[in-house]
């Protein structure tokens, strides 16, 4: 996705521009924008309290994150432990923020609340739960996300909040929202109808902005988006893991140009 997200920066001259990310999550894109110098700046905003304080403590309190880092126990009692911080709401910032990161590195797929164990409890898998846990890699990016904290913001407010507050004159937006249909079972912060078509109605309000929105590629997707916006199919390889190709849907503003470029496009588009 980040070479897509370049291309469209820079046919619709939008290389100036911040990249915010409302629904941040992982905050890939930005991240990678940042690091590539293909933006200056990037706001990384999810209301999830876990998401948020992972996000607070990576940016602003990198050394203690790291010290953590180099000293936990990779193993499943440790795994257990850590889901246990993640769940208790009197835990301190930086002990939530590592629990939620300790799990997305352990969990199938990164999903913190409900996507269990790699290799399962009993580490019997093809994979085991220290696949995705390389200690040297974590390190060195977090080493980097410090040494770029100027150019970080974090915050944790709503979604359709976030957006209502940026400078759309300065900011491009890369929204990656909890998806439609699983989104509900899979993230602590799942979205209801209602809040998808509210954020629909917010874009559509939003002529002059500069956006580009992921989902899942449903019908009911479909149907907010597809008389004013620009919809583009695309099949997207979630992990390493996992090799089913998710099928998903890039939405722009009519007024944005997008990259025909095969070499650019997530695996293909559909």
């Amino acid at each position: 996705m980040t070479k897509v997200l370049c291309s469209i920066r820079a046919m619709n001259h939008l290389n100036g521009h911040a990249v915010a990310e409302p629904f941040a999550g992982g905050a890939g894109a930005s991240l990678s924008l940042l690091f590539l110098r293909e933006t200056h700046q990037i706001h990384i905003n999810d209301l999830d309290p876990a998401i948020h304080d992972f996000w607070y403590s990576a940016v602003y309190d990198s050394e203690s994150l790291i010290s953590y880092l180099e000293d936990v126990p990779i193993s499943t009692e440790e795994w257990e432990r850590w889901r246990q911080v993640y769940k208790d709401k009197k835990a301190s910032q930086l002990d939530r923020g590592f629990a939620a990161f300790y799990l997305n590195r352990c969990n199938r797929s990164g999903i913190i609340d409900s996507g269990g164990i790699i290799g399962g409890k009993e580490q019997t898998g093809k994979w085991k739960m220290d696949v995705r846990f390389n200690k040297d890699t974590l390190r060195e990016r977090l080493e980097l996300i410090a040494r770029e904290r100027d150019r970080i913001f974090v915050t944790a407010i709503d979604g359709i909040e976030f957006i209502g507050s940026v400078d759309i004159e300065s900011v491009f937006l890369f929204i990656d929202p909890p998806y439609f249909k699983k989104g509900p079972t899979l993230y602590l912060n799942g979205l209801d109808p209602e809040y998808h078509l509210k954020l629909a109605k917010t874009l559509h309000g939003m002529s002059d902005a500069a956006w580009a929105l992921t989902y899942d590629n449903c019908v009911e997707i479909r149907e907010l988006y597809e008389d004013w916006a620009v919809l583009r199919p695309f099949s997207l390889r979630r992990t390493s893991l996992d090799s089913e190709e998710g099928r998903e849907v890039l939405i722009t503003p009519k007024w944005m140009q997008l990259p025909s470029d095969q070499n650019v496009l997530p695996l293909s588009w559909r």
